[in-house]
């Protein structure tokens, strides 16, 4: 989901490392640094999220931020009714 408008376009090895497992931690920062110039950051957190994806860096949250914020948004959505 590379956008050619995107800052994780400039450095795509920050966000997931090449053999497709989260970034060493020492990355991590860098990479949500990166993420927080984002105008998409939101779209791809959500597009990361419905596509399950379970490594890297997306919208600048990792596989565990992203599982939390799933479940504070069904819990939500469950006290809304």
């Amino acid at each position: 989901m590379v956008n050619p408008d995107t800052p994780c376009r400039e450095q795509p090895d920050l966000l997931v490392d090449s053999s497709r497992t989260t970034p060493l931690k020492k990355k991590t920062t860098a990479a949500k640094a990166l993420c927080t110039r984002c105008p998409l950051s939101d779209a791809c957190t959500d597009y990361a999220i419905a596509n399950d994806y379970r490594d890297g860096i997306w919208g600048g949250l990792t596989v565990d931020e992203r599982d939390q914020l799933t479940r504070e948004r069904a819990t939500a959505i469950a006290d809304e009714n």
